[in-house]
C-alpha cells in the first residue's frame, strides 16, 4: 500500500467529512511524499522558501533568479556566505532575509545543522533544529519540512491557504483561532502533510 492509500484510509475512517469534501483532489496526491535530495538541494530548498516569504509566486521566482545570479548561479553554502550583503540587496532581499540566508549558509558550513539527517528524526526535532537558525519561522520551517524534506505529519496552522479552506470545510468563523485548527487538523496525524495538500488543493 503506498502511503498515499494509507493516508486517505485514514481520513475515511477518523473524519468522513473531510474525506468526502476533498474526494475530487484524491487523484491529483502524489503516491508517496518527495523526500529525496541531496544536501545541496535540501540547501537550495531552504534558501528558496526563505526568499519566497511573504511574497506572491510570480515576485517569489524573480527575486530567486537573481539572487541565484548574484550568487555565480549556484546556491551553496559557500557561494552565499561569500557574496556581499549589497549584491543580494539589489537582488531583491530585506536585511532580514539576507541575515537568515547567511545564517543558514554559516550553520551547514560549520555542520551545526546537517540537513540530511532531518530525514532520520521526528517532525518535532527537525523543527526544532530549523528554528534555531535566526530568521526561520514556524511557516518556512512547515513548508520546507512538506516539499523539501517530505515528512509525512507536517501542519501549517499560519498558513492562510489551509486556514481558509478549513473555515470554508467546516463551517469556521474567519480568521478562526489556530487551536481550533489543530484540534481539527490532529485527527488526520500521521497523515498531516497529505491533509495539508487537499486543503491547498480545494482553494485552487
Amino acid at each position: 500500500m503506498t502511503r498515499k492509500q494509507d493516508a486517505l484510509r485514514h481520513f475515511k475512517r477518523v473524519d468522513p467529512q473531510f474525506y468526502h469534501a476533498t474526494k475530487a483532489h484524491h487523484t491529483s496526491l502524489p503516491k508517496q511524499l518527495s523526500g529525496k535530495k541531496t544536501r545541496a538541494q535540501l540547501f537550495a530548498s531552504l534558501a528558496s522558501t526563505v526568499v519566497s516569504q511573504q511574497l506572491g509566486l510570480a515576485a517569489a521566482d524573480a527575486i530567486f533568479a537573481r539572487v541565484k545570479r548574484a550568487c555565480g548561479g549556484t546556491l551553496t553554502p559557500a557561494s552565499v556566505s561569500t557574496v556581499r550583503p549589497a549584491a543580494l540587496r539589489r537582488a531583491g532581499l530585506s536585511g532580514a532575509k539576507i541575515k537568515t540566508l547567511k545564517s543558514i549558509a554559516r550553520a551547514v558550513t560549520d555542520n551545526s545543522l546537517d540537513l540530511v539527517s532531518l530525514k532520520k528524526v521526528s517532525e518535532e526535532a527537525a523543527a526544532e533544529q530549523l528554528l534555531a537558525i535566526w530568521g526561520l519561522g514556524p511557516w518556512s520551517v512547515e513548508m520546507f519540512l512538506m516539499f523539501a524534506l517530505g515528512r509525512g505529519d507536517v501542519f501549517s496552522p499560519g498558513d492562510l491557504g489551509l486556514a481558509r479552506a478549513m473555515e470554508a470545510l467546516y463551517h469556521l468563523p474567519k480568521n478562526a483561532p489556530r487551536p481550533s485548527l489543530l484540534a481539527i487538523a490532529e485527527k488526520w496525524s500521521p497523515h498531516r502533510t497529505y491533509a495539508s495538500l487537499l486543503l491547498w488543493r480545494t482553494r485552487d
